[in-house]
């Protein structure tokens, strides 16, 4: 395996692009940046990538090349000339496969791609010759940490439970996470983040939204539920898109019912892999599981698929522009299910 060859992969972009800044930082800092270069394929021809990679340092010890976007699959060929043109970058790709064993040790060479099709040949004999560093996304405690670290980075403080809680409403994009963290360190001013700020100054997805809402329909507060809803329409956010993600959620709820009540001695692991979840999505699923009976969850999807009836049916007329008959019919299914009338 080449020690100058690198493969950064995966798609926890977040960490990928920071692992290149500090790369980057760190040579700048050593060697100044004229021998760093950074390329990318999309506009930048292979020829002039792969004389990049083989040059020798100009008044220095060392190269660093960081090399983008490289062509694993042809393109869409639907003109002659871009036949051609594919062609042509085809044979290129085969050039620089063979001239990976040419590059000198006094180049590093880092090739950038999320997701590569390693069954080409180009990143078949790229990942047994180059260190593979594969970042992916960060769940459970090692999402907390980086949470905590960072907050900490930002002089403040956090707590498990309260990071916990911050991931419920943004969701667990590191790129929406750090703004996030970076606001609220600004605000604590060196203090421990509360929830309470939290609710102040971080505004929920859609996905987080709908959660919350589920959750107090399970704990039969209406008040909670609907105050739910309105930060959705608060947001911007369309009505038919939130009502239908709340009848995916009640439809989640029904098939990991449905599921336990088969497999009661089943992991989290399992029910995950079982109902095709993501694990944090999976334990909060399972969570709100705790909250509701077979019966509530039967009825209140028989109701949503009622309403999804009367929109089709023109019984509850809904525009861009008018949406008031929906969140009528909404909000009577919040109260009429929290009061147990559903």
């Amino acid at each position: 395996m080449a020690k100058n060859l690198f493969l950064f992969t995966g798609e926890e972009t977040y960490l990928l692009h920071e692992q290149i800044a500090l790369w980057k930082k760190a040579f700048v800092e050593k060697h100044g940046d004229i021998n760093l270069a950074i390329l990318d394929a999309d506009d930048t021809p292979l020829n002039e990538i792969m004389a990049a990679a083989l040059a020798m340092p100009f008044l220095g010890d060392k190269r660093l090349i960081f090399i983008h976007n490289l062509p694993d699959a042809p393109r869409a060929r639907q003109t002659e000339a871009s036949n051609k043109k594919d062609e042509k970058r085809d044979e290129e790709l085969k050039k620089m496969e063979a001239n990976l064993d040419g590059i000198p040790d006094t180049s590093v060479v880092v090739f950038v791609q999320n997701n590569p099709d390693r069954r080409k040949a180009f990143f078949k004999k790229l990942s047994s010759k180059a260190e593979v560093r594969e970042f992916s996304p960060l769940a459970g405690q090692a999402l907390n940490e980086w949470i905590r670290k960072k907050v900490q980075a930002g002089g403040a403080r956090i707590d498990t439970s309260t990071s916990e809680y911050l991931v419920s409403l943004t969701g667990q994009n590191l790129w929406r996470l750090s703004q996030e963290v970076d606001k609220l360190t600004m605000h604590s001013a060196g203090e421990a983040i509360s929830k309470s700020v939290i609710d102040k100054l971080v505004v929920p997805t859609l996905e987080a939204n709908v959660f919350h809402l589920t959750d107090a329909l399970g704990l039969k507060n209406h008040r909670k539920a609907i105050q739910h809803l309105h930060q959705s329409l608060a947001a911007g956010e369309n009505l038919r898109q939130v009502f239908f993600m709340i009848v995916r959620q009640f439809r989640l709820l029904l098939q990991g019912y449905g599921y336990r009540e088969s497999n009661p001695n089943s992991s989290p692991v399992a029910f995950a892999a079982a109902l095709k979840l993501h694990p944090f999505v999976a334990r909060n699923t399972l969570s709100q599981l705790q909250n509701f009976s077979g019966q509530e969850l039967k009825n209140a999807y028989a109701r949503l698929l009622e309403i999804d009836m009367d929109m089709k049916t023109s019984r509850i007329r809904t525009t861009t522009d008018n949406q008031d008959e929906l969140a009528l019919a909404m909000e009577r299914f919040i109260v009429n299910f929290c009061q147990k009338k559903i």
